[in-house]
């Protein structure tokens, strides 16, 4: 590299001082990751719930599994539900979601969303099981971005003053 043109900035044939491709990817790397993950899942949960039905599933099975964490043991709790799928056929299915809040009573009945073109998991009804991890990460990706747009501003204000230093000296 030339002594005019360094990691973070280049000279452009106008001999002005730019960010370079690296200070870019840099800045802009980690709001674009975030943001483009949250709206990948927030398009999948919503064409997931859109297609899903509802009905009502007896828990069958209570999965457990005991985790440590900072508080002691923490016991994480994965139930089965029966239902009736679209053929009229009954199949069990997991949740696929483990929580110490899900010790839920043999027999009970919950309401739940199933896929009527897949025999997979189900889920619970509501925002916070459906969409609240997409909207985690999409306010990630906002942050990263003010972050990164306040970094951008200052890399160019340096790029600014190292041209003005110049043609000072």
């Amino acid at each position: 590299m030339s002594a005019a043109n360094g990691f973070f900035f280049r000279k452009t044939v106008g001999d002005t001082s730019v960010p370079t491709w690296r200070a870019k990817v840099l800045i802009w790397t980690m709001p674009a990751v975030f943001l483009g993950a949250g709206i990948i899942w927030l398009i999948s949960s919503y064409l997931w719930v859109a297609n899903a039905q509802e009905t009502i599933g007896t828990v069958s099975k209570i999965n457990s599994q005991t985790t440590a964490s900072t508080d002691g043991p923490l016991t994480l709790y994965n139930p089965e539900f029966l239902y009736i799928w679209t053929d009229g056929s009954q199949i069990q299915a997991a949740l696929g979601l483990a929580s110490p809040e899900f010790n839920f009573d043999i027999g009970s009945e919950h309401s739940i969303l199933f896929d009527p073109e897949t025999k997979g998991n189900v889920r619970f009804p509501g925002f916070a099981f459906n969409y609240f991890g997409a909207i985690v990460l999409l306010t990630i990706g906002a942050m990263f971005t003010l972050i990164s747009l306040v970094l951008w501003l200052w890399i160019k204000a340096i790029a600014r003053k190292r041209d003005l230093k110049r043609m000072n000296s």
